[in-house]
């Protein structure tokens, strides 16, 4: 349900720990946060540092000998290869790369928490690994917190901060891959339920005419982030075949500047439409002097924040005849909705939105298509680098609330679909500050999206999505209207409840737009819908239309 009363700024949802939603109550707000001014104490994990992440941070640096806190900082992570892979990402910074002082300040150790000094009798705790560099990096380390989403999560840091006895640290160099191991906690059980639950609703959704093996839990890797799962995929089809990606339609901010900025480059084709497609196409066909080796197609089904989806089945023969994997997120729909089995080589999704559904947990997967004839070599370079960086109590709680996810998504589908037919006439209103709703039942490209859609079966009726983003006529109207809507209003969508955002403004990208990937509007709002009566939504979005009314309707009258 929507708040009781107005949060402050930075505040977490109520009585809920490890909250991944934290209240941006207004406009002013979100802009500050999009660049970077909004000091909050609390934020989605991704952005603002855990503030027990932040007292472990200091725990550990208070042993490091000889730490000079002027002049560097830390960083935990839950894994040696994430470890490893901060250092590189740093390192491969365009303006650091080649400069050996740099590389030479950045030190690694590693984290041992004990139970007791007896180890002999008595288990160890969890280990991490601590990345000690120059405080003048400090914005480059963030950026890798931000984009890749390895770090440690605040359930880790919590049970990090209870053992007495502290922290064993040690000076640590990475050692060769063969000799990394994987975490014991990977062996918990928790891990295969989840990983064969994913499966299930793959299955439930492949029609078998098309395949000739079913996903299994082996082809499941899971992750500390969704975008933890899009750095290490975009990571390992790098090494497997180092060249340019491409992406169609739109793609999520920080996927955008991974591709962007981690590796050869990135080149976009714009929202992903037919014309598109016939660039791309052209482009592929060109030959290898004008067109290079390309890692790897890059789409969102469908897209954040427009909802538009590509023509997948267009965009898989394009990749089969140029024999180029294809990767699509099927965040915003959920695998609930939409299987992509028949169309791409790699699917990944952010596991903290719709499949955990309260905004409790960080999490992300990735499923390999057994069918593609890509699935060796994916296969061999996604497992040789792989790590699980999902905590253990992390992923018990995953596993208990993904148990409602059929029934919440399918509540979540049937009140936005009743809130969009509801909206939908005030866009041809003229008096109406609302003029375009993005949905993907609304968009020239359903068709598309349709023939993603799993079949309809007693227990689910795939649907459209939870979220939809309405544009207005100006900013001032837009902003009146998010600063009376009374839901919350964060960086996330996916959970149980409402969630709003101006996505240009939020994003940091109002102003200063991406150039050819987008084309979107600064008036736009997103709106996450949640588990609340689909009627007293629709009053709380009127109401705040209303007060929009209350600033477009006096521009209106004045050029009649």
């Amino acid at each position: 349900m929507t708040a009781q009363r107005k949060p402050a700024l930075g505040e977490p949802y109520p009585d809920r720990p490890n909250s991944l939603l934290v209240h941006i109550p207004t406009w002013a707000d979100m802009v500050d946060f999009g660049q970077g001014k909004a000091q909050m104490e609390y934020g989605y994990p991704r952005s603002v540092v855990h503030p027990d992440i932040r007292l472990l941070s200091s725990a550990v640096r208070a042993l490091i000998p000889d730490f000079d806190c002027t002049q560097y900082s830390i960083m935990l992570l839950s894994g040696s290869r994430a470890a490893i892979s901060c250092k590189q990402y740093i390192l491969s910074s365009s303006h650091l790369r080649g400069r050996l002082n740099f590389a030479n300040s950045i030190q690694m150790y590693s984290v041992e928490f004990m139970a007791s000094l007896c180890r002999d009798h008595h288990p160890s705790g969890p280990v991490l690994y601590a990345v000690i560099y120059p405080s003048e990096l400090s914005q480059n380390f963030s950026e890798f917190w931000q984009r890749a989403g390895p770090g440690a999560s605040s359930r880790l840091a919590q049970q990090c901060l209870k053992y007495e006895l502290g922290p064993r640290i040690r000076a640590w160099t990475p050692g060769p891959e063969s000799a990394m191991q994987k975490s014991s906690e990977d062996l918990h059980p928790v891990y295969q339920q989840i990983r064969s639950r994913i499966c299930g609703y793959f299955q439930r959704c492949t029609d078998n005419s098309q395949i000739t093996r079913q996903v299994s839990p082996s082809d499941v890797f899971l992750y500390g982030s969704g975008m933890a799962a899009i750095y290490h995929v975009h990571q390992s089809l790098l090494n497997w075949r180092s060249g340019e990606s491409i992406s169609t339609g739109l793609l999520y901010e920080p996927t955008y500047r991974i591709l962007q900025t981690y590796g050869p480059g990135l080149r976009p084709y714009k929202l992903g439409t037919d014309g598109d497609l016939d660039d791309l196409a052209a482009h592929l066909k060109a030959g290898p002097e004008d067109c290079p080796t390309v890692q790897a197609i890059w789409c969102e089904c469908p897209s954040n924040p427009l909802l538009r989806t590509v023509d997948l089945r267009r965009l898989r023969r394009l990749a089969d005849h140029h024999e180029i994997p294809l990767v699509v997120d099927d965040s915003i729909a959920s695998f609930a909705n939409v299987n992509l089995l028949d169309v791409a080589d790699i699917v990944v999704s952010s596991l903290s939105k719709y499949f955990s559904g309260y905004a409790d947990v960080m999490a992300g997967s990735i499923v390999l298509n057994p069918n593609s004839k890509h699935y060796g070599p994916m296969r061999r370079q996604v497992a040789s680098t792989y790590e699980n960086g999902l905590f253990v109590e992390d992923a018990i709680q995953l596993e208990l609330n993904s148990r409602d996810f059929l029934a919440r998504i399918s509540r979540i589908n049937n009140t936005t679909q009743y809130l969009v037919t509801k909206l939908l006439p005030l866009v041809s209103n003229p008096s109406s500050p609302l003029t375009r709703i993005y949905h993907q039942s609304l968009c020239h490209s359903r068709a598309y999206y349709d023939r993603q859609m799993c079949s309809k079966s007693e227990e689910f009726e795939p649907g459209y999505g939870g979220v939809f983003t309405m544009e207005f006529i100006d900013i001032e109207s837009s902003s009146v209207f998010f600063d009376h809507l009374d839901v919350y209003k964060g960086l996330s969508f996916g959970a149980d409840v409402c969630i709003a955002s101006p996505y240009m403004q939020m994003t940091g990208q109002a102003g200063k737009r991406q150039g050819a990937t987008n084309d979107t509007n600064e008036t736009i709002i997103r709106f996450s819908v949640g588990l609340e009566e689909a009627a007293d939504v629709l009053q709380i979005i009127s109401t705040a239309l209303d007060a929009a009314d209350s600033v477009h309707m006096p521009k209106c009258q004045a050029s009649l």
